[in-house]
């Protein structure tokens, strides 16, 4: 029984570690590829915004990336040719250096006051030969309140930081996070541009397609290369409803389901699993007509005003500086 739970979790676990590489996801990797590239050819550092909702998958896009240069331990010194940092929730400057500096794996990151850390952090870009600089999260620097929004010690401190470095950075977030070009004319000024990783629609016939293509790419992955067909009928458009064409949302709702059907011995994921993964993994009030996969479902998006996809207080702020 043991050896089958273990069984059972490698399976879902296969399933998580796999990487789908679809149209909007290479299109992000050759951007970033792009102003590294140029930097590394002798060009001005041109910097990238990797714009996107949650689950859009941005941090997918970086981590991939990175996962092509990892870090070398040579014989002097270490090597790091693209360093990640996430930008935490409610930063300060003290603290955005900080992250900076443990991601390169610096001692004593904590130590110092706030021009005493940016100088390290600038060395030891150069000491490690950081070659790319991928900043994810970066609407947390834009602050939590309206007052705060947009112009303040974090996005100065941003200012300087890509004052003092000579290498690209991509700075991804959430939609709104391009209010930090509205504070930062050299950061517009060195912009190779903004690309934006939107979600699958079900309005556009060749966005449909690509939709359909991962769906049918997870329902290979769920049922071991043995599809069941989950982008056929009205199937397509009830997970799209249920993600709103997130592939964030999409993962967990069918490994969820993939975990629901291996529990319950059957061979293929059934619409009841569904419906059941939907308000376990991703919505908790999403049943009866508000979970797609249920007969009494009333065929709209779940953006209404405390749903699934309402929009945020910082969706509605953003603009309003602009």
């Amino acid at each position: 029984m043991n050896m089958t739970i273990h069984a059972r979790y490698a399976d879902l676990g296969t399933v998580e570690r796999q990487r789908l590489f679809f149209p909007a996801f290479d299109q992000a990797i050759q951007r970033i590829s792009r102003v590294h590239q140029m930097s590394q050819a002798g060009n001005m550092p041109r910097h990238l915004m990797l714009l996107g909702p949650s689950g859009a998958g941005k941090s997918s896009v970086l981590e991939e990336y990175m996962r092509h240069f990892p870090s070398q331990d040579e014989v002097e010194q270490r090597r790091i040719p693209v360093l990640r940092v996430e930008i935490k929730s409610s930063p300060t400057v003290r603290s955005v250096a900080e992250d900076i500096l443990k991601a390169m794996g610096v001692a004593m990151a904590y130590r110092g006051t706030v021009n005493e850390k940016t100088d390290r952090v600038v060395s030891s870009l150069t000491k490690l030969r950081v070659e790319l600089l991928l900043l994810d999260e970066v609407q947390h620097l834009l602050g939590a309140t309206r007052r705060s929004f947009g112009s303040n010690n974090e996005t100065e401190w941003l200012k300087t930081l890509l004052n003092l470095i000579d290498i690209p950075v991509v700075l991804s977030g959430l939609p709104y996070a391009d209010a930090l070009l509205t504070s930062n004319e050299q950061l517009r000024r060195r912009l190779d541009g903004t690309h934006h990783i939107t979600p699958f629609s079900i309005e556009d016939d060749e966005v449909v397609a690509d939709f359909a293509g991962v769906v049918n790419w997870f329902d290979q992955e769920i049922h071991q290369g043995y599809p069941s067909g989950l982008h056929q009928g009205d199937m397509l458009h009830r997970l799209f409803y249920a993600t709103n064409g997130l592939i964030g949302y999409l993962s967990k709702l069918l490994i969820g389901a993939m975990e629901i059907r291996l529990q319950h011995g059957f061979k293929h994921v059934e619409p009841w699993m569904l419906e059941q993964s939907f308000s376990q993994n991703l919505w908790t009030e999403g049943i009866g007509p508000l979970n797609p996969f249920n007969k009494r479902f009333n065929w709209r998006q779940l953006n209404k005003n405390g749903e699934l996809f309402a929009p945020t207080a910082f969706t509605a702020l953003a603009p309003s500086i602009h």
